[in-house]
């Protein structure tokens, strides 16, 4: 089975880029990956093998996508004598990496709570396909009860996305974690989009609590990164009321030691006001921006405004090195004739 890259969690590359795959193998002394693949449809392009591994419990492999590799969002096939594990959408090609680029932030959706919700999805979902932002982001409460059905109708929702997309689970999506992990791989990570590194981090775990290795992980990911050039993406904030319980003091401190500009996270059902660590509304203040969206298909919260909350997504745009502005969407006027019914 194919671990990484993965649906929700691809990798972001341009032609003549080198793709590290990690897979999971059941019989581990009998497997070795032979060869590599990406399929779309009809298209089938062979990824040459630079190394793969001896044999183990996790197999890896290191191939180079040919330099004409049309863009588009890849299945990645692994082959290992005559088994075969494909994980979808794991890989996207992009002509270029560019230096101005837009982030699209939705979050919980929620598939699973009503069909008016999982309607308001569909909607912001072929929104963000007329807007075409360069990559989505997916803060977590996939489904709202974790069924396994509703995570496999998430992926054909999320799947209509002509742009990469990556994911990081929330606390609802952990009443059925087996189906979270299937359908979207690993709880936390780091994906690359050119000098910018998107670290998702599993705020769910252990009860909204950061355990001490993905603290650790934190740290390492971080050292590694260019300063200044990371978005975190977290489902429940690090900061305000109903936030992460364990070392959220601590990965503010380190996230602005290290200069992150932007952490995007969702599980309040409302946004637009903006917070910081210290309750500053965004652009009020320099370091690290803490910013909460509201729901796009789970049920809309009354702000600390007293309004009641539109279902809509964020927009962020990167320029020039830097988080140059984050505006919020409003999109669903149905959130508000749901919440009175």
């Amino acid at each position: 089975m194919v671990e990484t890259p993965s649906f929700g969690q691809p990798e972001i590359l341009t032609p003549g880029e080198e793709v590290e795959v990690v897979t999971r193998a059941a019989v581990p002394w009998f497997t070795r990956i032979e060869g590599l693949t990406l399929e779309r449809g009809p298209i089938r392009i062979p990824v040459p093998l630079q190394t793969a591994t001896g044999r183990g419990a996790r197999p890896t492999a290191l191939g180079r996508l040919p330099s004409d590799c049309p863009p588009g969002n890849y299945d990645l096939v692994a082959r290992a004598g005559t088994r075969e594990s494909r994980a979808r959408r794991a890989v996207a090609v992009l002509a270029s990496i560019p230096e101005r680029f837009t982030v699209a932030q939705i979050t919980d959706l929620h598939v699973g709570y009503t069909p008016e919700g999982e309607a308001s999805v569909g909607r912001i979902v072929d929104e963000l396909d007329r807007l075409k932002p360069d990559l989505v982001v997916v803060t977590g409460d996939i489904t709202d009860d974790g069924n396994w059905d509703h995570f496999e109708r998430a992926q054909r929702v999320l799947d209509k996305l002509t742009m990469p997309f990556v994911c990081v689970p929330g606390n609802h999506d952990r009443r059925g974690f087996a189906g979270y992990l299937s359908s979207f791989g690993l709880p936390y990570y780091s994906v690359k989009f050119g000098h910018w590194t998107l670290l998702g981090l599993d705020g769910g775990h252990g009860w909204d609590q950061f355990t001490e290795s993905q603290f650790a992980f934190i740290g390492r990911e971080l050292d590694a990164a260019q300063p200044g050039r990371v978005i975190v993406l977290s489902h429940i904030p690090l900061a305000g009321k109903r936030s992460i319980k364990a070392h959220a003091g601590d990965a503010i401190a380190l996230l602005e030691r290290k200069h992150v500009p932007l952490v995007l996270s969702g599980h309040w059902h409302y946004g637009g006001g903006y917070e910081a660590a210290n309750g500053t509304p965004i652009g009020a203040q320099t370091g690290t921006q803490f910013v909460t969206t509201a729901a796009s298909g789970g049920w809309p919260h009354v702000a600390p405004n007293e309004r009641l909350a539109s279902r809509g997504f964020t927009l962020v745009t990167v320029d020039n090195g830097r988080v140059a502005s984050v505006e919020y969407c409003g999109f669903d006027s149905g959130a508000a004739r749901e919440a009175n019914q």
